[in-house]
């Protein structure tokens, strides 16, 4: 299993955009850090990019791919950073430990970041790496996201990055509570609410149907949207998802951060997890801002 992990590790760094002119150099730091990790059971601080910074702990995979490879999702935290503005608000959904959350307050000056994350251990990471940074404009939030106020069951057999909800309690499941967007953003201003990454693991559709007030309005004007196939996990499939996001005026489309172009795409058409799903409406909205931003 351990050989299994570093051969698609591997692969996956020599194949990653931000490390094709440093192939070997980013190899030589996934070795170093499985030897310094096991040898020393220590975080790391380690620069996500200019001014941000990350505590890279040994069993966090989010942290380690940022020191593999920087910015790991290279399209949408590129789109992220040319799109944001100073006085731009936006929505973490799923925030783990917190790397799009802290790219976003380095955008972000006046306006606010509403960070939700459901597991404790990433949560007290989230909040370490806000500390660390010393960003004042984030508002982290102990929860998980749904479409409904209650509680649910995950299980963390696989770990804290890979949690999945159960009906089933056993030594491997924590109670969480749960709340629907609409609600903890009833009381928030949000009109300058302009973008949102959501990744809960297939509970999209959940988040989704607790937030149509948000949808009626087009806030934000784009998600950042995981669509994959543990949505089936709650009964779901991936077209539902989209033909929610169409019911509230809201295209797919794809974003390649070599030739900063958006271009509109369908479900089958989708080539990685991760689409940018964009209202109709502002499409001039995020082109206009694009073409400043590189």
């Amino acid at each position: 299993m351990q050989n299994l992990f570093a051969q698609q590790t591997i692969q996956y760094i020599w194949s990653h955009p931000n490390c094709q002119q440093q192939k070997i150099k980013s190899i030589f730091r996934f070795i170093g850090w499985q030897f310094y990790k096991r040898l020393f059971h220590k975080s790391i601080d380690i620069q996500i990019i200019p001014q941000v910074k990350i505590r890279c702990y040994p069993d966090s995979y989010s942290a380690g791919a940022v020191l593999y490879c920087g910015l790991y999702d290279y399209d949408e935290m590129n789109f992220l950073l040319r799109y944001l503005r100073d006085e731009d608000s936006f929505l973490d959904v799923g925030a783990n430990v917190g790397v799009y959350t802290l790219l976003a307050a380095s955008k972000i000056k006046s306006g606010l970041i509403y960070s939700f994350e459901a597991l404790p251990k990433n949560y007290a990471r989230l909040r370490e790496n806000i500390q660390l940074n010393q960003f004042k404009q984030v508002k982290p939030h102990s929860i998980a996201i749904s479409n409904s106020p209650g509680s649910t069951a995950f299980n963390l057999a696989e770990g804290d990055s890979m949690p999945f909800i159960t009906s089933t309690i056993t030594n491997n499941t924590i109670t969480i509570q749960t709340d629907t967007l609409d609600n903890l953003l009833r009381e928030e201003c949000l009109t300058n609410l302009t973008l949102a990454k959501i990744d809960i693991e297939g509970a999209e559709m959940l988040a989704f149907k607790g937030a149509t007030s948000l949808l009626k309005q087009q806030r934000p004007y784009v998600w950042i949207v995981e669509i994959n196939d543990t949505v089936n996990h709650f009964g779901y499939q991936k077209q539902n998802v989209v033909d929610l996001l169409q019911d509230y005026g809201y295209g797919l489309y794809n974003y390649n951060a070599v030739t900063n172009q958006i271009t509109s795409m369908t479900l089958k058409q989708k080539q990685r997890d991760n689409v940018l799903a964009i209202a109709n409406s502002a499409l001039d909205f995020v082109r206009s801002r694009l073409s400043e931003g590189v």
